[in-house]
């Protein structure tokens, strides 16, 4: 078996430079995979949701149902405490359970009280109020307030009653009905339960962002520990216990893991059908294989650059980027083309041969890439900046470091190549062949329809847990996530 003729001192020093390089890049440069954190903040609908969904503590919250096969209340309160209690021990969350949402209900019914003038349109106090102050309905209420007070649930109430002591407050409060989480939804010992009695719902606001990736990851550790924890200490015979947990936190980490194995499997179909296709194009198929190293020590050199100007870049970028570079992998076909033939061959001179043409080509994907960053579309910049110095670099490498790995090359011999066969063949159809791919471009028409998807909810992949999760919670606890909010400050 004959040795390549190649420098291998060179390529070696280069291989080696460039993967230093490159950890050095992959060291300082943080992966983002924030979609919100991508788009534009110049336009106002954006940034508002962006806003949003950023300061709403709801967006932020983590919901944990708490689910029993049959119902049983001490038990599934007894579930319910413990998961709070290592919620709060984890030191994930800022607030856990129904403690801050019940220290408010003293203020509201105190602010509801003193306001009751103001809360009511003049409709309401004609319809709704009038009725109730006939003699009759003031000497039931008065009825229901003496017998109340008898009771030992009315100690501290008696500051309320004289404020309103015919309850219109309840009145305003009705009105509020439409944020409890489920119909039938009951309070129990301090508790939120189902309906069936069967669930149990936490609530708890972590201390920092559930959409961060690392933070992410920690909540659903946590979280698997503690339903290992509640299965293992009260998963009794005939009575398990199931935890279902959804938030940001879980749509954070699908996203991260689906675009990371999506991107990693792309990449490495195209690299080997690339591969592919070089072996059969070249008379010695490892001179051909070559073609993809200025691609990958672009990217890996485009990475390091980059780095030096920025904290982190975003998986999408990674993802379009690399794929937009590893086309430039023509440029060292045509470079390794000119060099690999049946005579002598020089470096230098086949970079002169191919450089021109080249060069106008790699110009003006440089300009056309360069003008996205103007966009104003944060993800945008960051392809284009990448993109021009992939690139470019890539060009650079194959005119300037392709000569010295190659210097000399001996020839090559002749051998059948079966791909110039197939492009002789489709070549010399003639008439035949043109007529046929007019008609197949003329059907294909029919089944070029573009949708375009807006939707930022279409941007996330979940994965199918997730979703399951997901479908639960709103089949028990109703479309908590779903509703309109207006944030006012």
């Amino acid at each position: 078996m004959k040795i390549l003729p190649v420098n291998w001192r060179f390529l070696l020093l280069t291989v080696l430079i460039t993967s230093g390089l490159f950890g050095v890049g992959v060291y300082r440069l943080d992966i983002d995979t924030d979609i919100i954190g991508s788009l534009p903040k110049t336009d106002p609908v954006i940034s508002d949701a962006t806003y949003l969904l950023l300061n709403h503590p709801m967006q932020n919250q983590v919901v944990v149902d708490v689910a029993l096969k049959k119902a049983d209340l001490d038990m599934l309160v007894a579930c319910g405490k413990l998961v709070e209690t290592r919620l709060k021990e984890s030191g994930l969350f800022k607030s856990v359970g129904m403690e801050d949402a019940q220290a408010l209900m003293p203020d509201l019914l105190d602010y509801v009280s003193a306001n009751l003038p103001a809360l009511f349109t003049a409709e309401e106090l004609r319809d709704q109020l009038q009725p109730l102050l006939t003699p009759d309905e003031i000497q039931g209420r008065l009825e229901q307030i003496h017998a109340s007070l008898l009771g030992l649930d009315s100690i501290g109430q008696a500051a309320l009653i004289a404020k309103d002591p015919l309850n219109f407050r309840g009145l305003v409060l009705s009105r509020l009905s439409h944020l409890a989480p489920a119909t039938g939804a009951r309070i129990y010992r301090g508790n939120l339960l189902s309906a069936d009695s069967r669930h149990l719902l936490v609530i708890a606001s972590p201390s920092a962002s559930s959409t961060a990736t690392d933070f992410a990851g920690l909540i659903m550790e946590r979280m698997n520990r503690i339903a290992a924890e509640v299965n293992q200490t009260y998963g009794q015979a005939g009575q398990g216990v199931t935890l279902t947990a959804v938030g940001a936190y879980r749509a954070a980490l699908d996203n991260q893991q689906i675009i990371k194995k999506d991107i990693g499997f792309a990449v490495a179909l195209s690299t080997i059908g690339i591969a592919v296709l070089l072996f059969f194009s070249f008379c010695r198929p490892a001179i051909g294989l070559f073609s993809l190293l200025p691609a990958m020590a672009g990217t890996m050199l485009a990475y390091f650059i980059f780095s030096l100007f920025h904290t982190s870049i975003s998986i999408l970028v990674l993802g379009f980027g690399g794929a937009i570079i590893s086309f430039s992998v023509d440029q060292g076909i045509a470079y390794l083309l000119f060099l690999d033939r049946p005579h002598n061959t020089f470096g230098k001179a086949a970079s002169h041969e191919v450089r021109d043409m080249g060069l106008l080509a790699v110009l003006t994907t440089v300009a056309a890439f360069g003008t996205l960053c103007f966009s104003g579309f944060p993800v945008f910049v960051q392809l284009g900046q990448f993109t021009m110095l992939g690139l470019g670099l890539c060009f650079l490498i194959v005119h300037v470091v392709f000569p010295k790995i190659f210097p000399v090359l001996p020839p090559g011999g002749e051998r059948s190549l079966h791909l110039q066969k197939v492009a002789d063949a489709l070549a010399g159809t003639g008439r035949k062949g043109l007529w046929a791919a007019a008609i197949f471009a003329g059907v294909m028409v029919f089944f070029a329809k573009p949708v375009f998807n807006v939707s930022l909810q279409a941007m996330n992949t979940v994965g199918a847990e997730t979703i399951a999760a997901e479908k639960l919670l709103t089949e028990v606890w109703g479309g908590i996530f779903d509703k309109v909010y207006v944030l006012a400050e």
